[in-house]
This record gives structure tokens, sequence and C-alpha cells, in this order.
């Protein structure tokens, strides 16, 4: 079965549901390394996506001539 494609605002979401619930301390050890691992994974992808988005952001300003470059501040 193909794997469903969640936004970068979904990813977002359950990464802020993860956090909630590491640091209300209420999960076991076990659960709380696999959301741990979790979390990381979406962290990659979300950087993916911003990075990705910064170069059709980068390409389209050059493509346009809208402005020489104009890098976004991290």
């Amino acid at each position: 079965m193909a794997q469903k494609e969640v936004s970068f605002e979904g990813n977002l979401e359950r990464l802020k549901k993860i956090v909630d619930g590491l640091e209300s301390g209420d999960i076991p050890l076990k659960e709380s390394m696999n959301k741990f691992k979790e979390g990381a994974e979406l962290i990659k992808q979300c950087y993916k996506e911003l990075e990705n988005a910064e170069l059709e952001v980068e390409t389209l300003v050059k493509k346009d001539r809208i402005v020489t470059r104009a890098p976004f501040k991290k």
C-alpha cells in the first residue's frame, strides 16, 4: 500500500503533539524514545521541505529577475 503524503503543516502539528507528550513526562521511557525518533524524522522532513521551497523561490527570483538574490534569514 502506498504511503499517504502529509503536508508540511501536518508534520508540524504532529511534531507539536509529540513535544507536548514528551514534556508532560507521563509517557513510559520506551514510548518516549519511539516518539523522540519519530520527531527527529519529522524534523528532517520539515527541513527538507523548507530547503526545497527556498530553492524554488530563488529559482523563480532568478528566472523573473525580481531581485539578484534574496537569501532567507535563518
